[in-house]
């Protein structure tokens, strides 16, 4: 596995290796496993101020992310051990755009840095919980549309089958869609192919889960 392969990892180095070679379908992309809940956050003006991501690992992620450390007696985690890996985790996405690409009928949305990111353990499942502010609020009326994916297809993402997207203080009349892709076909491509994928590639926007927001 080439470095920059493990770069794309959400998560410590040592984990995102065990995720690669872990038995799984033959397939050489996805490693790593998401189920996913979005929340699109807005103002009293009406504006969308930001995105809140709630991202839930695979076992086999989740496992190895927390290999020999310590629990709690109740068998749950400190904050001595979730605090620095949430913080691993919104570091290494920050090359990759934390895999949210958003746009409006006119521009590209821009995202800051993620705020009120924390990791909880329950049913021996990792869950990552960030907010992306907007560097400036955007109007609500119109079109907005949200796509997530990993551009080098190490990770795959799923809506969560029960509210995968929230619309939280959007003005009246705004509908939502989510349109979820057909997964990467497997066998058809070979390990070398994918290493050499940047964060910059555009092979996984193929594979795009999409929130379209309209609002009168």
């Amino acid at each position: 596995m080439t470095p920059r392969t493990v770069t794309v990892a959400l998560s410590l180095v040592t984990a995102l290796l065990f995720a690669a070679l872990a038995p799984r379908p033959a397939q050489a992309h996805p490693h790593v496993w998401v189920t996913m809940k979005s929340e699109l956050v807005y103002d009293a003006s009406g504006r969308l101020t930001g995105v809140k991501q709630i991202w839930t690992f695979d076992d086999a992620f989740s496992a190895f992310a927390l290999q020999g450390m310590d629990k709690q007696k109740d068998g749950s985690y400190g904050d001595d051990v979730l605090k620095p890996l949430a913080e691993v985790n919104v570091t290494s996405l920050k090359e990759y755009n934390y895999f949210v690409v958003g746009k409006t009928a006119t521009a590209k949305l821009a995202f800051k840095d993620p705020i009120d990111y924390f990791l909880t353990y329950e049913n021996e499942l990792l869950t990552l919980h960030f907010t992306l502010p907007l560097e400036k609020p955007v109007a609500a009326k119109g079109t907005t549309s949200l796509e997530i994916y990993d551009p080098t297809a190490f990770v795959s993402f799923s809506f969560n089958e029960k509210d995968p997207v929230k619309l939280v203080a959007a003005p009246a009349g705004c509908t939502q869609e989510v349109i979820s892709p057909e997964p990467p076909a497997s066998g058809t491509l070979n390990e070398a192919f994918f290493s050499n994928l940047t964060s910059a590639s555009t092979y996984g926007a193929q594979f795009a889960d999409k929130i379209t927001v309209k609002c009168p």
